[in-house]
């Protein structure tokens, strides 16, 4: 790649270097339970767990699911899984139990370790054995359940199974109607995959981070969990974002990297809290990623706060693609407002047209994805692994590479609009409307149409003491489109639909359209 890569080192080997280096050091602080656990205590746990799952009869490629909400047991568990070499597949604890039945039957794990607090029908998956965990304590004294158990092996382990190439994490993309798809990073990919954060951030184990999404999802093990094991950061873990506690939340734990989304920029944005970088002067930036964040809300939020956001992007399948650099964020001759940043060390970033070919700089195409810190592919009903294609991950994504080398995104590549036969990036007609001063959020659309095959559908949020009507809009958008992008519907709601990862819910927008639709 552009830069020499340091060699692949397993997660073993991280956990005894860290608790070497950094032994009464925090390395999670867990606000909701009021309790934490050092880098020593880590590797002590996880070396039980891993001598554990060796007794269990455990081999590489064997999966083992994991339930439970944000908790330091529950990172204990994740990390003592990757420990040992096996595979650690964790579900979003607010799955309904339907989908956690129907994921555990695609995964087919041999082992479902869950909080005890959470009551499954067993009998729904009988091909692997279910363990209860529960609390560790404040003193890390184990109360029952498989910490009590764990009491009974050794916190010695220096043996994981399998290689580089074995599967380590299994990632399981939202959805509730479709089949999910069940994502693969190898173990060299989990190590390669958090470098792109800790190089492009710049992270050392002077950071204190803030992480508040479900460790299940993809983003937080790319950007927070896993880098901050390898750098001896702090991590600060929460449960759930809280509006009203997210203040205290940097001030009092000398927060230096938050993570966001645009929801929750977005929220704290109509919904003004008490804080400002002169508060928390340890704070270096907040991320947003998982969806696209205006320009407009950007730039209202660094004023409003004073606190720099840095954009970046990624997937479950990508990894973090691409992340501006943060020294940049400090200097505006040198920052790109609107790009998710450059490519990152261990990536490839192209962008090809419909037959592959690479596009020219500022022309747009498809981005296309190389590397090593990225997934191999998804996991088959059989079990078996379909690989991406060798060229690369095709991400489906949108956009163009500026001279400089930045990367934008303009849109899906399924999300597009054919109206009559012509292409319509929604994004564009998104943008647009943004641009209105009463405006708060917007998404765009392509629906159901009889002469045209699909119509541009716009569902607009608008700010709280502000009027519009969809005339007004419209008229805006005649000043900035031609005419076959203006959208042919305009429908105001209190808050655009999404999904519990905060990314658009099409299906959502579709079932209020189809709704309006039928009362006319």
């Amino acid at each position: 790649m552009k830069q020499s890569e340091p060699a692949y080192r397993d997660i073993n080997s991280i956990l005894r270097d860290m608790a070497e280096r950094y032994p009464n050091k925090v390395y999670i602080e867990s606000l909701d339970q009021g309790k934490n656990i050092t880098f020593e205590q880590t590797r002590h746990w996880c070396n039980k767990a891993a001598n554990l799952l060796k007794d269990k009869g455990i081999t590489a490629g064997d999966k083992i699911a994991l339930i439970g909400e944000n908790s330091v047991e529950a990172l204990l568990i994740y990390f003592g899984i990757l420990n040992y070499g096996a595979v650690v597949g964790p579900i979003n604890v607010e799955e309904s139990k339907e989908n956690v039945y129907r994921l555990l039957d695609l995964a087919k794990p041999r082992i479902v370790i869950y909080n005890k607090e959470l009551t499954f029908d067993q009998d729904r998956y009988q091909a692997g054995l279910w363990m209860p965990y529960g609390d560790l304590g404040m003193a890390n004294e184990p109360d029952d359940g498989l910490f009590k158990t764990l009491e009974n092996y050794s916190s010695e382990f220096d043996s994981p199974v399998g290689t580089k190439d074995d599967p380590a994490t299994l990632v399981f993309t939202s959805g509730t109607t479709a089949i999910p798809k069940i994502v693969i990073w190898t173990r060299e990919a989990v190590y390669y995959i958090p470098l792109d954060t800790v190089d492009r951030m710049h992270l050392t184990e002077r950071d204190v981070i803030l992480e508040y999404r479900a460790y299940s999802w993809a983003s937080p093990q790319c950007l927070t969990i896993l880098p901050s094991l390898m750098t001896g950061a702090t991590l600060v873990l929460a449960r759930k974002f809280s509006r009203t506690r997210f203040p205290s939340w940097l001030k009092d734990n000398n927060i230096t990297i938050c993570v966001g989304v645009p929801a929750t920029l977005n929220m704290l944005l109509e919904e003004e809290v008490p804080l400002h970088k002169k508060d928390v002067p340890s704070l270096r930036f907040i991320t947003s990623s998982t969806a696209p964040l205006m320009v407009k809300n950007l730039l209202r939020f660094e004023e409003k706060y004073g606190i720099l956001i840095n954009q970046l992007a990624g997937s479950s399948e990508g990894g973090v693609i691409c992340m501006n650099d943060p020294v940049n964020l400090n200097y505006p001759e040198k920052r790109k407002i609107g790009s998710i940043g450059l490519p990152c060390r261990y990536k490839e970033v192209l962008i090809i047209d419909d037959d592959g070919n690479e596009l020219p700089r500022g022309q747009e195409g498809e981005i296309l994805v190389r590397g090593k810190s990225r997934a191999v592919g998804y996991l088959g009903a059989d079990g078996e692994i379909s690989r991406f294609p060798e060229d690369g991950l095709h991400t489906g994504d949108l956009g163009y590479i500026d001279d400089d080398g930045y990367v934008y995104i303009t849109g899906r590549k399924k999300d597009l609009i054919i109206r009559g036969g012509v292409n319509i990036a929604p994004m564009e007609i998104t943008t647009c409307l943004m641009e209105h001063p009463a405006v708060q959020e917007v998404a765009t659309i392509g629906v159901p149409d009889d002469v045209r095959g699909e119509e541009v559908a716009s569902f607009v949020v608008v700010r709280e003491g502000e009027k519009l009507d969809e005339d007004a809009l419209i008229e805006h958008c005649k000043k900035k489109l031609p005419d076959f992008k203006i959208p042919k519907t305009i429908h105001f709601l209190k808050e655009i639909p999404r999904t519990e990862r905060d990314k658009l819910s099409k299906v959502g927008l579709l079932n209020i359209w189809e709704g309006k639709r039928k009362k006319q």
